[in-house]
């Protein structure tokens, strides 16, 4: 049952939340925690600025949950999302949002190693958007996680819109491990 919600998940173009990803692939180990602060930028016509708040707990091997909050924009976005992480380099996850319509979000990451402490990720991020009608976003998501210590790291990413109804976004930000 277990491989063929993830399959589903993969045919449907899995990919996460209509702000960011702010994410590898690789998933917190169980009872481990992170925190994370990032200013981003939606580039759609004009620029709408937010900062968005991460916080993520591992809970078993492999699987993480993860809330997100963005403030100081037009609305407020509020999400969560659960990663599954299949292989050293791949990850699933599915997930919620409410930024004036509700969500599903799904996104799929591959994450090659650069050098020591950083790491390149990539992948699909979509939503199924319910407002006054469904809409489906689809953006190309490629970013960049530099190990500053152990506890620490700077992520940068872009998100590169692939439908009408999205929007290109450039964040970055630090990310604390706990």
């Amino acid at each position: 049952m277990r491989k063929l919600f993830f399959l589903l998940l993969l045919v449907l173009g899995i990919t996460t939340a209509r702000a960011q990803i702010f994410n590898t692939s690789s998933t917190l180990g169980r009872g481990n925690f992170s925190a994370g602060v990032e200013p981003a930028f939606f580039i759609n016509g004009g620029n709408d600025f937010y900062l968005f708040l991460h916080g993520g707990v591992g809970i078993t091997k492999g699987t993480d949950f993860g809330l997100k909050l963005g403030v100081l924009g037009g609305e407020t976005y509020f999400g969560g999302d659960v990663e599954f992480q299949l292989g050293s380099m791949f990850s699933l996850s599915a997930g919620a949002h409410s930024f004036g319509d509700f969500g599903l979000d799904f996104t799929g990451l591959f994450t090659f190693p650069l050098v020591s402490s950083t790491d390149l990720f990539i992948g699909l991020d979509t939503d199924i958007m319910f407002g006054n009608d469904v809409y489906v976003p689809l953006w190309l998501p490629v970013g960049v996680e530099i190990g500053m210590n152990k506890n620490m790291a700077f992520i940068f990413e872009a998100g590169i819109r692939l439908t009408d109804v999205g929007y290109h976004y450039i964040g970055g930000g630090l990310n604390f491990y706990f």
